[in-house]
């Protein structure tokens, strides 16, 4: 009479149990051979039937062979999916086993999370190589900002050089200008004897005149060259600017992609442990 009472205690409370737990929770009550009821989960309703034989690979089954609490994770093989339950044995005053009860749960939680890490590793792998990408061509990009630089700077000093040598040609047109001017004074001066030299003296001046302007058109061409150098330099620096803006955000991108792989390592973790944390939980 108390072997029946203490099943149909179980029996009784059998379809409240999963009502009082959060999540796809079914419970099942059975005898030493079959099924006594079943208020399983969707996806067990037409596996675990009343009346019908325990298969070995279930939860109860086991209890009942172990004779002990069980907390297994049953695989598709035995009722088509996979779930983890919960058993315990119903033993008698006389230290028989009358029967099982199991708190069965969907793996549906445990696959969300595997396929959410799997995903979420997946992206952080490919942002980690993007980044790496990114990485190695703003390390290009400020490597060729700097030789650029270097150049600007070395194009500066040779102009600069040129303008010593420019003033030199002023000077030697303005001196041969007055030199062709005194020759020509003399010219004058002598009268008929000095008209070839006149001749001389009036070339040297156009020579003086002509380097003259050859010198302020080379002043005006290396302004303008100087203007282009400033202007190049004007761009390397908005380079390096940007180059130094890519590279703290590709420090900011990098400590992310950590963090979500940290979080992937996480959630794989949490999927794989679920069982120990159910089967610490239910202790």
């Amino acid at each position: 009479m108390a072997e029946v009472s203490l099943l149909n205690c179980f029996t009784m409370v059998a379809k409240y149990i999963p009502q009082l737990v959060n999540g796809k929770v079914g419970m099942v009550v059975s005898d030493r051979e079959k099924w006594l009821v079943s208020y399983s989960i969707p996806e067990l309703e037409g596996q675990v039937v009343v009346g019908e034989a325990l298969k070995p690979g279930s939860a109860a089954y086991q209890a009942m062979q172990q004779r002990q609490r069980v907390v297994v994770a049953v695989s598709s093989e035995v009722y088509g999916i996979p779930y983890i339950a919960v058993s315990l044995p119903v033993i008698n005053e006389q230290g028989e086993v009358i029967g099982a009860v199991a708190v069965h749960e969907s793996m549906e939680r445990q696959d969300l999370l595997a396929t959410a890490a799997r995903q979420l590793s997946s992206s952080a792998t490919q942002m980690a190589s993007s980044i790496q990408s990114i990485l190695a061509q703003a390390e290009e990009l400020a490597a060729s900002g700097r030789i650029l630089k270097d150049m600007s700077v070395a194009a500066n000093k040779e102009v600069a050089a040129t303008d010593s040598v420019v003033g030199f040609i002023k000077n030697v047109a303005s001196q041969t200008n007055l030199l062709g001017l005194n020759a020509a004074i003399e010219a004058a001066r002598v009268g008929e004897m000095g008209r070839g030299f006149g001749v001389v003296a009036e070339e040297v001046r156009k020579l003086a005149t002509n380097s003259a302007g050859s010198a302020t058109q080379i002043t005006t061409i290396l302004n303008n060259i100087k203007n282009s150098i400033a202007k190049i330099g004007i761009e390397i620096n908005q380079i390096d600017a940007v180059t130094e803006h890519q590279a703290n955000t590709i420090q900011d991108l990098t400590a992310h992609s950590q963090t979500l792989m940290a979080m992937s390592e996480q959630l794989a973790s949490l999927a794989a442990n679920i069982n120990n944390e159910q089967k610490g939980a239910s202790r």
